[in-house]
């Protein structure tokens, strides 16, 4: 009989597009605090959690790495503080194919279990699918404002999952399904499977360079996909 699986669900390209709010929103927070000009967030997030990107941005621009650490909590305040604004004056602001009727499915079967695994911050995640209210599959979680390390999330999550749900996972029972080289990584860090899909900025090739266990255009293969997930 197959094993469980907890599945764990990346936000940002994977289930949904925001239209770059999360980036505008994190562009006026950087203004606000330390006077930076948008073009200073303009580096490659996919796959990064909230306080790396700041990090990474705050270095660029000249601060310490102990300034640019000291200051995430300030910036992530004014960065929640925007990112309501930014997403309803997002215009394309849209789910990805197939994630309801992936999501529906797994809720559907009784030897599945869903979490999140993202390098959002909390609330930010909250904020981010609650437009599609598609937070409430997600009874666990695993954040960027755990730990700035995204390799550091599976067991975060798999602890939240055991606790939670009162089941014992294995790596080989954790599925990660993300859309970057980052999440691929993760993974494998973790000795879960890694499901890629090409819904974001990372091209194909990229993907498929890094071998996931399994790559998909999209997730709208529902079945293809659920196979993937329990095989």
């Amino acid at each position: 009989m197959t094993q469980n699986r907890l599945v764990l669900f990346d936000i940002d390209e994977t289930m949904i597009s925001s239209d770059g709010a999360g980036r505008r929103a994190l562009s006026r927070a950087l203004a606000k605090t330390h006077g930076l000009p948008p073009e200073a967030s303009s580096i490659p997030m996919s796959g990064k959690t909230d306080p790396q990107i700041i990090t990474e941005i705050l270095t660029a621009a000249g601060f310490s790495q102990e300034e640019a650490v000291a200051a995430r909590e300030e910036v992530i305040l004014n960065y929640l503080e925007a990112l309501d604004e930014e997403i309803e004056k997002s215009t394309y602001y849209i789910i990805h194919p197939g994630v309801i009727e992936l999501l529906t499915a797994l809720q559907a079967e009784t030897r599945a279990f869903l979490g999140l695994l993202t390098g959002n911050v909390a609330p930010g995640a909250e904020k981010k699918l609650k437009r599609f209210q598609l937070f409430q599959y997600f009874p666990i979680g695993a954040y960027g404002s755990d730990s700035a390390c995204r390799l550091d999330l599976p067991a975060i999550a798999v602890e939240r999952a055991r606790a939670h749900f009162q089941e014992q996972f294995s790596p080989r029972q954790v599925v990660i399904i993300g859309d970057s080289v980052n999440d691929i990584a993760c993974a494998r860090g973790y000795g879960a499977k890694a499901i890629a899909v090409n819904t974001g900025r990372t091209s194909w090739e990229s993907l498929e360079k890094e071998k996931p266990c399994h790559l998909f255009k999209d997730l709208a293969v529902t079945d293809s996909v659920m196979e993937a997930i329990f095989s």
